[in-house]
């Protein structure tokens, strides 16, 4: 397994390991320049477990053994700092803060490159020429992301509908034929926000189509959209960080949505906002 910032990995893989794996994931990320001198029958002895522990915590972590871990320790831990992905303390410096706060932004986004699948950007960049209207909808932090979506998609020539609302999305979701397609483009880090949930179910009673952007594959919303599109699940460890880094995997995630959807006719999308900007650079000069 290669990955950058291992630290964070290990810590969200936690909840998934028994309690003597945590143990024994809880020493590798406190000791790593001790655990790549051992071997698995001495680092069970020093974290009162035993060695097929350690085998079945590296397979769970995704190494193929032990040895494939420590190898991944020494690539990767003398980089980090033990303390870089915990939560910001008080009266902490702003050099500490700047290093946490990149270190998991870069991990953000590392991750959510390899969970966002090609297939679902593709099909969903395709279909957003096949629509009359977009719906898009998120609560929160994801109403954020759910405005910038209408702020790139508007300027881009598509109809979106935006209002943090929920009726007036749930209206903008009626009426439609199918020679006049609707969309509707939930955004939920969790998944499970039931505004959102409901509003997708309203989609589908209208025969309209669901797409979503989420972290987590196995929720609500995953499972009314047509189509997912995966980002970073954000620690649940870290509340305040993890709030920073799921609004980063989103906002990531409808850039990359964005700039695929212009490729499939981009020379004419150059042209379309060009004329958008000119339209706003008359109205500046007309104050």
């Amino acid at each position: 397994m290669e990955t950058e910032h291992l630290q964070i990995y290990i810590r969200e893989q936690l909840k998934h390991l028994t309690k003597n794996e945590q143990q024994v994931a809880h020493y590798l990320l406190e000791h790593p320049d001790n655990v790549i001198k051992m071997n698995a029958k001495a680092l069970g002895q020093a974290t009162n477990t035993s060695s097929a522990t350690i085998i079945r915590c590296a397979h769970k972590l995704g190494f193929k053994g032990f040895v494939d871990l420590k190898l991944s320790l020494s690539r990767n831990m003398p980089h980090h700092k033990p303390n870089t992905y915990k939560e910001i303390t008080q009266d902490e410096p702003p050099s500490e803060i700047k290093h946490k706060l990149l270190s998991r932004a870069a991990y953000t986004l590392e991750t959510t490159e390899t969970l966002l699948g090609e297939k679902e950007l593709e099909e969903l960049a395709g279909k957003l020429y096949a629509i009359r209207k977009l719906v898009v909808f998120g609560v929160g932090a994801s109403h954020i992301v759910a405005e910038d979506i209408y702020q790139k998609f508007t300027r881009a020539g598509v109809e979106v509908i935006h209002s943090a609302d929920a009726h007036v999305a749930a209206t903008a979701l009626a009426g439609h034929s199918p020679d006049s397609p609707v969309l509707m483009l939930g955004i939920s880090n969790s998944g499970n926000n039931q505004e959102t949930v409901r509003l997708a179910q309203v989609a589908h009673h209208y025969d309209a189509e669901v797409a979503a952007i989420t972290s987590n594959s196995d929720s609500q919303l995953a499972d009314e959209a047509d189509i997912v599109l995966l980002h970073d699940a954000s620690s649940e460890q870290s509340l305040r960080l993890a709030a920073t880094s799921s609004l980063i995997a989103q906002l990531m995630t409808v850039d990359i949505l964005f700039y695929t959807y212009l490729s499939k006719d981009y020379q004419n999308h150059v042209a379309h906002l060009s004329q958008t900007k000119a339209a706003v650079d008359l109205y500046k000069d007309l104050q």
